[in-house]
C-alpha cells in the first residue's frame, strides 16, 4: 500500500488494508516484494494530482521489471477522474473511487492469480461511502496516535475547493459509532486520537441539527487509555464557545485547533465565499487565545487566489506578524477545473505568489523559532512517536522523536531525543536547544507530567 495525501485519505488505506489482513493477504513493506500495489491517490490541488500520477507511472514500470502482477489505484483522484486514468494509463489493473472497499481483497486474489477482468468499479459518482464505522483497521502511525474520522464531506461552498465535489455532503457518523471505534484504538495501544473531518466543527449538524463536536469530545476523554485529543480541521465562524469550554477545561483535550482561515483580507474572503469578513475572522482568532489560555494555534492561508492586490496581501503579512500563529502552513493557489473559481480573472503571476509565499514563511519562521528559544529550559510533557533509522543522516545524533501538545504529527514541529525512548510513551522533557523548527530535549521523568500551557 502506497498512501499519499492527507490523514483522511490515510484512514481509507488503513481501512483497506484492514480488510485485505483480515482476508489472509499479507501487507509487503516493499513494493518490489509485493504480488500487488495499492496506491492510494490524492486529487486535492495540482501538485498533489502530479505526485499520484507520478507515483502510478513509477510502480507500472514495475510490472515490466520485476515479478509485480497488478497496480491498482484508488482514491480522491480516482474518484475525480477515473475515466481519464483508465484511458491515459492502460497499465494499471483497476481503478477504484471512494468506497468502503471491502471488496479490494478478491479483487488482489484475482489480479494476483492473472485474471484479465479490468477497471470493475465505476468512479462516477454515487458509490461514495456512508459514514460508517472504519474500526476495520490496520494502522500506519506509530503505536502513539491515531486519526479518528468523525464524518465525511463537506457542505461549504468555497470556491477554490474541490473537495465536496470529490467527497459530497457532510455524513457524521453516529457517536457510539466514533466512541467504540476510539474504545478499539485505546485497546490496542493508542495513546492520542486525532479528530478529522472535511468540516470537523460541522460534525452532527446533518443527524442532529445542532453542532455536536463537544459532546463528542467530551465522551471520547471517558475513554480509559487515551490522554491527549486533538482536533483538526475547524471551520473558523463555526468555533463557538462549547468547543472552547472543552478545550480550556477538559484535561484531555490539549489546547490546539487547526483551524484554516485561508485569507484576512475581505475582499479576498469574499470572492473564496468563506462566508466571513476580516473583523469577524480576528475576533474569532483573538477570542482562542482570550478563552484558551495558551492555545496552540495552526492554521492554513491560500495565497495568489485571482484578484489577490498587494494591499490584500500586505493584511495578510500583517496578520501573520501581529497574531504569531504558533503553527502556519502556505499553499499556492490552484486553479482547480470544476471549482467555482476555475477560471476567474485576475490570475496573479507564479514568481509573484512565489516571493509572497516566502515572505510569509519568513516571518512565520521567526515567530515559531522565538517561542522555541523561549521554551529553552522549560520542562514539557512529550508523547515520544518512535526512533530514527540509521539512513537518516542528518538526524544521527539523536535516536528518539516526539511532539509537545503544540504539535500534530507530520504538519508541525517536533522534539529530539538523545536517548532511546519507546513509542507511545509520555515524558516530561526539559528543553536543552533548538534546532531550527525542532526543539531538543532530555527525558527527566519517564512517567511523564502536565503540559505546560
Amino acid at each position: 500500500m502506497i498512501s499519499l495525501g492527507c490523514p483522511r485519505n490515510l484512514i481509507d488505506s488503513e481501512v483497506l488494508l484492514g480488510h485485505a489482513a483480515g482476508d489472509g493477504l499479507l501487507v509487503a513493506q516493499d513494493p518490489a516484494d509485493a504480488d500487488v500495489v495499492v496506491i492510494n491517490t490524492c486529487g486535492f490541488i495540482e501538485s498533489a494530482k502530479e505526485e499520484s500520477i507520478q507515483t502510478i507511472l513509477e510502480v507500472c514500470k514495475q510490472k515490466e521489471t520485476g515479478s509485480l502482477k497488478g497496480v491498482v489505484a484508488v482514491g480522491c483522484l480516482t474518484q475525480r477522474y477515473g475515466d481519464e486514468l483508465r484511458q491515459e494509463i492502460p497499465e494499471l489493473d483497476a481503478v477504484l473511487g471512494l468506497s468502503d472497499y471491502s471488496s479490494v481483497p478478491a479483487l488482489i486474489r484475482h489480479i494476483a492469480a492473472g485474471g484479465d477482468e479490468r477497471f470493475v468499479n465505476d468512479t462516477r459518482g454515487g458509490n461514495l461511502k456512508s459514514a460508517g464505522s472504519d474500526r476495520t483497521r490496520l494502522l500506519m502511525t506509530p503505536r502513539s496516535y491515531a486519526y479518528l474520522r468523525i464524518a465525511e464531506g463537506c457542505n461549504h461552498t468555497c470556491t477554490f475547493c474541490a473537495i465536496p465535489s470529490i467527497r459530497g455532503k457532510v455524513r457524521s457518523k453516529p457517536l457510539e459509532v466514533v466512541v467504540d471505534e476510539a474504545r478499539g484504538l485505546a485497546e490496542s495501544g493508542v495513546r492520542e486520537l486525532i479528530l478529522v473531518a472535511e468540516d470537523s466543527t460541522a460534525y452532527g449538524m446533518d443527524t442532529e441539527h445542532r453542532r455536536m463536536l463537544a459532546p463528542l469530545l467530551e465522551a471520547l476523554s471517558e475513554i480509559a487509555g487515551i490522554e491527549w485529543i486533538r482536533v483538526l480541521y475547524a471551520y473558523p465562524h463555526t468555533v463557538g464557545p462549547d468547543l472552547t469550554t472543552v478545550l480550556r477545561e477538559n484535561p484531555k483535550l490539549v489546547p490546539y485547533l487547526d483551524i484554516p482561515i485561508q485569507h484576512i483580507s475581505s475582499e479576498m474572503l469574499r470572492a473564496m465565499k468563506r462566508g466571513v469578513k476580516s473583523e469577524q475572522v480576528r475576533r474569532i482568532l483573538d477570542r482562542l487565545r482570550e478563552e484558551v489560555p495558551g492555545i496552540a494555534v495552526r492554521t492554513t492561508y491560500i495565497v495568489g487566489f485571482p484578484g489577490e492586490t498587494q494591499q490584500d496581501f500586505e493584511q495578510l503579512l500583517e496578520l501573520t506578524r501581529d497574531y504569531k500563529f504558533e503553527r502556519l502552513g502556505v499553499f499556492a493557489y490552484s486553479d482547480e477545473e470544476g471549482t467555482l473559481a476555475h477560471g476567474y480573472d485576475g490570475a496573479v503571476p507564479e514568481e509573484v505568489v512565489d516571493s509572497r509565499i516566502d515572505a510569509i514563511m519568513q516571518v512565520s519562521r521567526a515567530n515559531i523559532e522565538q517561542r522555541n528559544h523561549s521554551l529553552v529550559g522549560t520542562e514539557l510533557r512529550v508523547l515520544v512517536d518512535g526512533h530514527f533509522g540509521s539512513s537518516e543522516a542528518d538526524l544521527s545524533a539523536y535516536q528518539s522523536v516526539g511532539r509537545t501538545y503544540a504539535d500534530a504529527p507530520d504538519i508541525d514541529c517536533s522534539v529530539l531525543f538523545r536517548e532511546r525512548l519507546r513509542s507511545g510513551q509520555f515524558v516530561t522533557a526539559k528543553i536543552t536547544g533548538v534546532q531550527e523548527y525542532d526543539l531538543i530535549a532530555e527525558a527527566t521523568d519517564s512517567s511523564g507530567g502536565r503540559d505546560t500551557r
